[in-house]
């Protein structure tokens, strides 16, 4: 509880002393969602797995549709194993970072690894590995409203959003 109370103080960095911490409203912590969720796993071969029945379980309890859920376990199952495959999280020590966030409109979920294996390495699919790479992401459109990817200069976030009707 007390650590609810500090999430809703903010104190910028540089602050006179005598100065009143401003008090954050619990919608700026959420960007206005009524519910999110947070949670890291390992990056190992059973995190696909947890992941997919943490997105299922979650979104279960808040009520929505078979169809949302199964979207949502599909999709999320792809940018898990993505992340594993081709990231530092699925080297011994990584670690995944699952968000789930939902409002009025819809779902978003993100899943961000800790970034490419080889940082020297493209993200261009050669010809020769087409065959094997390159689907996952017409998976994650097909499930999904909407989907993307970005990196920072230690992680990569990919995502995908289901509104809701």
């Amino acid at each position: 509880m007390a650590e609810a109370r500090q999430l809703r103080e903010y104190v910028p960095a540089e602050v006179p002393e005598n100065a009143e911490p401003a008090p954050i409203e619990g919608g700026d912590l959420t960007g206005g969602a009524t519910d999110h969720t947070v949670w890291s796993c390992a990056g190992n071969l059973t995190a696909v797995r947890s992941v997919r029945a943490r997105v299922r379980d979650f979104l279960a309890r808040m009520g929505h549709s078979e169809t949302v859920l199964d979207d949502a376990e599909l999709a999320v199952s792809e940018l898990a194993t993505n992340a594993l495959l081709h990231s530092r999280s699925g080297q011994t020590g990584g670690v995944m970072t699952l968000f789930i966030r939902i409002d009025a409109d819809g779902v978003r979920v993100a899943v961000v690894d800790q970034g490419r294996k080889d940082p020297l390495e493209s993200d261009v699919i050669h010809r020769e590995d087409r065959h094997e790479y390159g689907r996952g992401k017409l998976i994650v459109e097909d499930c999904s409203s909407r989907s993307g990817e970005y990196w920072t200069e230690a992680t990569h976030v990919a995502w995908f959003e289901i509104d809701l009707p």
